[in-house]
């Protein structure tokens, strides 16, 4: 069970002044836990704490709002190695949660006349279907990661485990694509269809995504999750192959805006990098010696530099030592630079292929395999 958190706006929950207003009538029950706290939380803010009693406790307060929460049980009898939140919507009327306390990385049974409620217990039953046992399994496997034991363990062995929960998470991932699929299609009307997309890691798979998405109904795909979704899958949309690829703003070495039109070659390779940092200084000097190793592969590439440059200084004092026989540009912004934004840039150096029409071939190409790529579309073209 992943922990989740929405966007939405903050809430508080507050005691109703007059008996006639709509109340949560909220009883969470979990069996087995007589010390306990039920936590509330939205837009990652606290907005109930209380201890809970002998496997029960009573919310009766007014709802300012409806809204997603997440619900977290804590058992204060056991060690706490791992904390679960279920993902909830909360409006005012009745709910009884019934959270299995010996199984916390399932959803609970939850039964009210919320119908938003009612389309997330949905999901998360077919979620519990397809990725119930992972979902164990990964719970487990991070508790015991926490505990005395594995802290005890040789290095490596513990190394190990790491690397095989880590695993454990991205077939998780994976599943989330499958179920949130299968709920889409099953409830294509369903008001929820944007808030679990928006709780999947799509950059993984955003095709894939922004085809479920596209599909939604109109005022769920302008809800705030489904702006959020917007926001968010766009610039990693133009980083797929096939894909057009974003604008290069900035000036050339002569002092004129980059033209994209200019370049005229069979492949593009758009190198970005920070005059001033080491690993960028090094790769930008063996890029400027000559990468690609055979000489008619280099004569259908063409190379656009782009220096995320904190000042036009800065690059100017670098390249002009460079005689680089490429398009060298800047908009001397550095981090502020819209380029980095357009293009998704997370770490530099980075390399990215695009074909002759300005579409995208490959991004986040290591500095080690441009020749390689670059040779082997060549051949096949």
């Amino acid at each position: 069970m992943k922990i989740l958190y929405t966007a939405s706006a903050s809430l508080l929950l507050f005691l109703s002044a007059c008996k006639d207003n709509p109340k949560l009538n909220l009883t969470i029950k979990a069996n087995g836990i007589n010390n306990g706290v039920v936590i509330l939380k939205q837009a990652n803010e606290i907005t109930f704490n209380e201890p809970i009693k002998n496997g029960e406790l009573i919310i009766d307060k007014g709802l300012q709002a409806p809204g997603y929460y997440s619900l977290t049980v804590i058992d204060n009898d056991k060690p706490i190695t791992s904390k679960v939140a279920y993902d909830i919507y909360l409006e005012n009327g009745d709910y009884v949660v019934n959270a299995n306390a010996a199984k916390p990385a399932e959803y609970p049974a939850v039964t009210t006349t919320s119908a938003t409620q009612n389309e997330l217990s949905a999901y998360y039953k077919i979620a519990n279907t397809y990725a119930g046992e992972l979902d164990a399994r990964i719970d487990q496997a991070i508790r015991y990661l926490q505990t005395s034991a594995a802290r005890a363990l040789p290095a490596g062995k513990r190394a190990g485990i790491y690397a095989d929960t880590r695993e454990l998470q991205r077939q998780r991932r994976d599943l989330d694509l499958k179920i949130i699929k299968e709920y889409t299609d099953k409830y294509p009307k369903a008001t929820i269809g944007a808030h679990i997309i928006a709780q999947a890691y799509f950059p993984e798979h955003p095709a894939e995504y922004n085809a479920i998405f596209q599909k939604l109904p109109a005022d769920v795909k302008t809800s705030d999750d489904g702006l959020k979704i917007s926001n968010k899958l766009g610039p990693v949309l133009q980083q797929i192959a096939g894909a057009d690829a974003p604008e290069i703003v900035g000036s050339t070495l002569a002092g004129k805006p980059f033209d994209k039109k200019a370049i005229n070659k069979k492949i593009i390779l758009v190198e970005f990098w920070k005059p001033g940092n080491g690993t960028s200084d090094m790769t930008h000097a063996r890029l400027v010696q000559g990468i690609i190793l055979t000489p008619a592969d280099n004569a259908k590439l063409a190379i656009i530099s782009v220096a995320i440059a904190d000042k036009t200084s800065d690059w100017l004092a670098v390249i002009k030592k460079d005689n680089a026989p490429f398009t060298q540009v800047s908009d001397g912004k550095g981090d502020a630079s819209p380029n980095v934004t357009a293009w998704e840039i997370k770490t530099l150096p980075m390399y990215c292929l695009l074909d002759k029409n300005w579409k995208v071939i490959k991004t986040n190409v290591p500095f080690g395999e441009i020749d390689t790529e670059v040779h082997d579309y060549l051949r096949k073209k």
